[in-house]
């Protein structure tokens, strides 16, 4: 009898010490956040204008394949694990050949990446004339310069609103590039054969995607309404790329409002 009493008397403090070491360690100077409550570093992107550079996508990847898909989500400002493709936690996902396809997170529509789940969103080009008049010359030729900063800065800015109609946007289609056969409705200009630069060696200037200032509005997997602008597919985002630049690195812009309205004159976060 003495034995278990003694042994009980030893669990008992065991568990004391473990209890009370817990205790000294949730009583620290420096205290991690609580289970059950938010870390604040981890809350949700409030409505404002957000900058990614170099969001890292399949950079292994080549030409000879697609690229492994990038899930990011707007709402959160951050990439969305493959395992949760069919939820609504994504909003833009980055497909294809070096990543350079845009797909919307629409549960509904049956090429969606997100098809089967929750998501409601949706996605359009935005392709102002004078703006492109200004770089682009007409279908089947290549671009007759180079589209200028600014002219990313002068579309993003004066996208002020969702100026379509919900049936108007792209739920299974994607946003894809304007390639060199000219069909002027993507987001950047594929030069296949680098006719762009004829002086220069096929070897630096064929296969190169220049990205163009056209705007796309996004409705996200929730249902609330951004604006994105795309400045590269390159590491750096150089303004003149060519084939010594690594793929598969995304730089964008972009503004969210978050209050269920289409108001996208956005100028700072709230």
């Amino acid at each position: 009898m003495r034995y278990s009493f003694l042994r009980d008397m030893h669990h008992h403090l065991l568990y004391a010490l473990f209890a009370f070491a817990a205790l000294t360690a949730c009583s620290s100077d420096d205290p991690g956040p609580a289970d059950g409550i938010d870390d604040p570093e981890e809350e949700e992107p409030v409505s404002g204008i957000y900058t990614v550079a170099n969001l890292a996508a399949d950079t292994l990847a080549t030409s000879a394949g697609d690229a492994t898909p990038l899930y990011f989500s707007l709402e959160q400002n951050k990439v969305i694990p493959a395992s949760e493709v069919q939820t609504g936690n994504w909003d833009l996902a980055f497909l294809s050949i070096y990543n350079s396809s845009i797909a919307a997170n629409n549960g509904a529509a049956t090429t969606s990446p997100g098809y089967g789940g929750p998501g409601k969103g949706g996605i359009y080009l935005l392709q102002y004339e004078d703006i492109d008049n200004q770089y682009y010359d007409e279908g089947g030729k290549p671009m007759k310069a180079l589209p200028a900063r600014s002219l990313f800065e002068d579309a993003f800015t004066r996208t002020t609103t969702v100026t379509i109609t919900d049936d108007k946007f792209l739920t299974g289609k994607r946003i894809d590039l304007d390639y060199f056969g000219g069909t002027k409705s993507g987001w950047a200009y594929y030069d296949f054969y680098g006719q762009m630069y004829p002086d220069r060696p096929s070897n630096e200037k064929a296969h190169i995607c220049y990205a163009m200032p056209r705007p796309i509005l996004v409705r996200t997997a929730k249902g609330n309404y951004a604006k994105v602008i795309l400045y590269s597919m390159y590491k750096d985002a150089p303004a003149d790329p060519d084939r010594s630049h690594k793929a598969g690195f995304l730089t964008f812009k972009y503004a969210i409002q978050k209050d269920g309205t289409k108001n996208l004159n956005i100028t700072e976060a709230n």
